[in-house]
């Protein structure tokens, strides 16, 4: 059965969620700045902040404990206030950098989107404006990636201008949209068909509906498939106004790709995988069967790749095993994933 079938069930994705929220909270904070460690030993030690990627994971997480229970709200709040110290005024364009500075510029044009991402949810979820205002800058940074070599894209960081990659451009894509709902909605609406174009063109293998990694500035294409680069475009075409494009065919070859037929995990990393589920729950208009699958993978994650003393492996599809090192970012995937699809209606 599924977890959604009920209240019952939906409760259960809840509390797992608000679990693993609980003990990143005990686990990861940082008093002192209010931030949150990039990752802690085996015995609990913590290292120093988390990078900008973790950080906008962990913000979105929060967003989604936020709008099931409002006593999350204080630490959104603290934690959206917190990370504006990655902030990097420095030329050309301001934007999100990979640590808190101050620091010599070292900023990535896909953390930037998923920052876009996130304080969009919180600003809807707080309603103080300046969390949209935070979300445009950081957006401003993000299409500033764009230029016409190999026709156009967005590049991956801002410092090492080598590859156009696709979970620079999906998400991207996604955050004009979002962007779009709020402020000058053509002129975002015409950038986010912009990249999706190109994307489409460029990155997507046409044997089956997936989406490549990155082209180099040589038109040479890496061909690993990460399940986030393809739901970043589910989802940019799910929210899409107007979109005619049916993804029928591209949900069913990613599920097929991505979902173990006999276990029903999800054969990904969580950072990647809650991602993923998202583009799927836009693409598919929430879509009974897809729901489902996608809540088979979450209960395996649960059962499987979460060790004794509560915390994740960086893969939804393996058992944990004894670990050195356990990543925020893995902590706040599972988070996402589950209360995410607790939230769904």
């Amino acid at each position: 059965m599924s977890l959604l079938a009920n209240s019952s069930d939906t409760a259960t994705l809840k509390k797992r969620g608000f679990e693993v929220i609980e003990q990143i909270r005990r686990e990861y904070y940082l008093p002192e700045s209010k931030l949150y460690a990039e990752d802690i030993d085996a015995n609990g030690k913590k290292s120093g902040p988390c990078f900008n990627w973790g950080t906008g994971v962990l913000l979105s997480a929060l967003n989604a404990a936020a709008k099931l229970d409002d006593k999350y709200k204080p630490w959104l709040r603290e934690y959206a206030d917190a990370s504006y110290v990655y902030w990097n005024d420095k030329g050309p364009v301001p934007g999100y950098d990979v640590l808190p500075g101050p620091k010599s510029v070292d900023r990535y044009y896909d953390d930037n989107a998923w920052m876009v991402l996130a304080l969009i949810e919180t600003y809807e979820i707080l309603k103080d404006k300046k969390y949209l205002q935070w979300a445009e800058e950081s957006l401003t940074y993000v299409l500033s990636g764009w230029d016409e070599k190999l026709g156009g894209g967005i590049y991956w960081r801002e410092s090492d201008k080598a590859s156009k990659n696709t979970c620079s451009n999906g998400p991207s894509a996604a955050a004009a949209i979002r962007m779009a709902d709020y402020e000058d909605l053509d002129s975002y609406i015409g950038s986010a068909q912009k990249i999706l174009r190109w994307t489409d063109k460029n990155l997507k293998d046409p044997q089956d509906g997936l989406y490549w990694d990155n082209m180099d500035l040589n038109g040479k294409i890496e061909k690993t498939k990460w399940t986030y680069n393809t739901g970043l475009m589910l989802y940019s075409y799910g929210k899409l106004p107007g979109a005619q494009k049916n993804q029928k065919d591209l949900i069913d070859s990613s599920l097929k790709h991505w979902i173990d037929k006999e276990t029903g995990a999800a054969k990904d990393g969580g950072k990647f995988v809650h991602l993923w589920f998202e583009g799927l729950e836009a693409a598919s208009r929430g879509d009974k069967g897809v729901r489902e699958k996608m809540v088979r993978a979450l209960d395996y994650m649960y059962q499987n790749s979460r060790n004794a003393e509560g915390r994740y492996a960086d893969r939804w599809d393996r058992r944990i095993g004894k670990q050195d090192k356990y990543a925020l970012i893995d902590q706040a995937s599972a988070a996402r994933g589950l209360l995410f699809a607790a939230g769904l209606k």
